[in-house]
């Protein structure tokens, strides 16, 4: 039997979505595109990174939802599990953008480009 984990507190909670949030403000002005590549290389990790995490957690949401509603479920519990598993699997989806992370290594940047016009 595995040893029980405590809840991390709310204020560990609010410290991970801090650091997001530092990781969002860092990226909208980096010091230069190879330190906003490695924050992302960081943030967007195959198996650690973010939509990793964040699926898993919605994952393991919708299974404790499933294991601790009192049955009959009642429809709105049906739909949030149901919404719960397919956030998961959309964030999850994302894993693939650490490929494209690295592929971004191979080409050029230097100061920012005018952006064209959406068509």
């Amino acid at each position: 039997m595995s040893p029980t984990l405590s809840a991390p507190s709310a204020e560990k909670i609010a410290e991970a979505v801090n650091v997001l949030h530092e990781v969002e403000d860092f990226l909208r002005e980096p010091s230069s595109f190879q330190d906003a590549r490695s924050v992302l290389s960081q943030v967007l990790d195959e198996e650690y990174g973010v939509p990793m995490v964040l699926g898993n957690i919605l994952r393991s949401s919708a299974r404790l939802i499933e294991g601790r509603a009192l049955l009959p479920w009642p429809v709105e519990i049906r739909h949030i599990v149901a919404r719960m598993r397919a956030a998961a699997i959309e964030v999850t989806d994302c894993h693939d953008l650490h490929q494209d992370v690295r592929r971004l290594g191979s080409h050029e940047f230097g100061l920012p480009a005018e952006v064209p016009a959406a068509l």
